[in-house]
């Protein structure tokens, strides 16, 4: 846990979930510096892409509407909300268009994909008047060599600020100009033979990922119910309905965007009652014992930060929701060593498939 000072009070606050002896921060020096030099109006504040809730926390004093499409930012939020006993007037959204109040400043933490940033300035052009203050805020070492034109086109009155420990905030306000980006993208997945659907915030977005590609490549056969641990834009689930037409499907990802990707993509191929997709954190709250079969394309990071935490979150509740003898089927990096995990938690695992960069693994539950 570590201390954020503003305005002379000291904010505690940890990231989620909280990691014993965690060296990392909850907040960093673009948070510290939105909240110290935002310069924006008093009344209600719109702010994006908050991922532990660092800046609805120092905001707390003032009306909140919170827009974040990651279930796990969602936890973080309240979790540091009550750390620090705040009961703000705030609306906490997994997205913009569920928007009501109206807005008198934005705040935007960069988020690591431009293209989610050119989303989110499209809505906001379209949605909120013209000359609505907006600030972006990002570690310098974030910001890419494009950001000031992409802010130049979709932003009015630009001007950055100066840069603070390595951080750096660029103001503007709200134009009422379109970048012309689509909403979604599609790209034909060769493997599946269908054309995919991405929004903004989903990985992989134009192309497939090669871990993904090797997993689809080496799907099991499978009768019952599976679930997609991380689903991203539904294609493993895809190919695993391609491949095993009576199967069922609950696809589960924390982030609102592959969410909605999964579920229309899905229904081109499947039947409402075949497929079920899920917003959470990994699988947290379902019940044990029901899946016959788990399968996983695990990230190895949250936000900027590298770490395992979250695959072995997401292998611990594979292994609570399969049934005796169900089996769980990933895809990884072959430098993280996940048959460690894997062998750990389930006695054992065997290799299904390899190439230079990713294996395959399976695991049964004994």
């Amino acid at each position: 846990m570590s201390q954020l000072t503003v305005n002379g009070n000291a904010l505690r606050l940890e990231r989620f979930p909280p990691q014993p002896q965690d060296p990392l921060q909850a907040w960093d020096a673009a948070d510290e510096l939105l909240l110290n030099a935002h310069q924006l109006p008093e009344g209600r504040l719109l702010i994006l892409n908050d991922h532990f809730g660092a800046l609805a926390c120092g905001l707390a004093d003032r009306p909140l509407s919170w827009v974040n499409d990651s279930f796990v930012a969602h936890q973080a939020l309240q979790q540091n909300l009550d750390l620090n006993d705040l009961v703000p007037e705030l609306d906490a959204l997994n997205a913009l268009d569920a928007l009501s109040a109206p807005i008198n400043g934005v705040i935007i933490k960069l988020p690591r994909s431009l293209r989610l940033l050119t989303a989110q300035l499209d809505w906001l052009n379209a949605n909120l008047p013209a000359g609505t203050p907006v600030v972006i805020g990002a570690r310098q070492k974030d910001m890419p060599s494009t950001l000031p034109d992409l802010t130049r086109q979709l932003l009015d009155e630009v001007h950055p600020s100066r840069a603070v420990k390595k951080a750096r905030l660029v103001y503007g306000q709200l134009c009422g100009r379109q970048s012309g980006q689509p909403e979604h993208l599609e790209w034909h997945c060769e493997p599946v033979d269908q054309t995919i659907l991405n929004y903004p915030n989903v990985y992989g977005a134009k192309s497939l990922d090669l871990g993904a590609r090797l997993l689809l490549a080496n799907l099991p056969k499978v009768r019952g119910q599976v679930v997609d641990l991380g689903c991203g834009n539904g294609v493993l689930s895809l190919g695993l309905l391609k491949a095993n037409p009576e199967a069922k499907i609950l696809a589960v990802d924390e982030s609102w965007d592959a969410v909605r990707s999964t579920r229309d993509n899905l229904a081109k191929v499947a039947d409402a009652d075949q497929f079920e997709v899920v917003w959470n954190d990994c699988l947290s709250g379902m019940e044990g014992g029901q899946a016959d079969w788990v399968l996983c394309n695990p990230p190895f990071h949250q936000q900027q930060a590298v770490t395992d935490h979250v695959a072995w979150q997401m292998f611990r509740d594979a292994r609570r929701v399969l049934k005796q003898g169900g089996r769980v089927r990933i895809v990884g990096n072959r430098h993280l060593a996940y048959h460690i995990k894997l062998t750990r938690l389930f006695g054992g695992c065997t290799t299904i498939a390899s190439n230079a960069k990713f294996v395959v693994l399976e695991a049964q539950k004994r």
